[in-house]
């Protein structure tokens, strides 16, 4: 009955200590025989783009007709998919030269203890300069905005998203309703009529 209790007693404190202490992150390990092993832990990121006009509530990766003064957000998603935490991460945001930012996050975001399936979203918001419409009517012109995820200075990946703008004008087609079918049909008239008269006339 002593020696079962010890039993017990053991198995209850291993399993305390493993809900006690933090979870550890399993690696793939190696033999090194007389130095023990060595163990590799995978680090891993994802980043995702988008883009919207403000309000929309639907995120896109391509925007089009977008005007003068309309703002525009841009959401950028970094998530640690990897085995273990990490530090010296950097988000960095390259705005094309045809768009200005007026708000939200930097274009560079530096953080450290990026922790296992941690996710961070920056939204950033810019505007086309208005210097981009001073040109001839009927244009449209596309840029690509994007965004890269480093960690201790290499790059991890990158996505982008793309913003189409212009000033188009509908050109006025020739109507086709009631009263140029009436007009085609009086000029079908007039020029079967001149072909009887010349017909007659030889």
């Amino acid at each position: 009955m002593f020696k079962l209790n010890i039993v017990l007693f053991v198995t209850l404190i291993g399993a305390l200590t493993m809900l006690l202490l933090p979870s550890i992150a399993y690696a793939a390990c190696e033999d090194d025989g007389a130095y023990g092993q060595t163990c590799v832990f995978e680090k891993d990121f994802e980043i995702e783009k988008n883009v919207r006009l403000q309000g929309d509530s639907i995120w896109k990766d391509k925007i089009t007709n977008v005007k003068e003064g309309q703002l525009i957000e841009f959401r950028i998603r970094v998530k640690n998919i990897g085995e273990v935490d990490a530090d010296n991460m950097e988000m960095k945001d390259i705005l094309p030269n045809e768009l200005e930012r007026t708000g939200g996050a930097e274009l560079t975001e530096e953080w450290d203890d990026f922790l296992v399936d941690e996710e961070n979203t920056f939204i950033i918001q810019a505007r086309i300069k208005s210097i981009e419409f001073d040109r001839a009517d009927n244009f449209e012109k596309c840029v690509v905005n994007k965004a890269e995820l480093r960690h201790e200075g290499n790059l991890e990946g990158s996505d982008t998203a793309t913003v189409c703008y212009g000033e188009e004008i509908i050109t006025e087609l020739p109507k086709t309703g009631p009263l140029s079918t009436e007009l085609m049909s009086i000029f079908g008239f007039a020029s079967t009529g001149i072909g009887l008269f010349l017909k007659r006339r030889k």
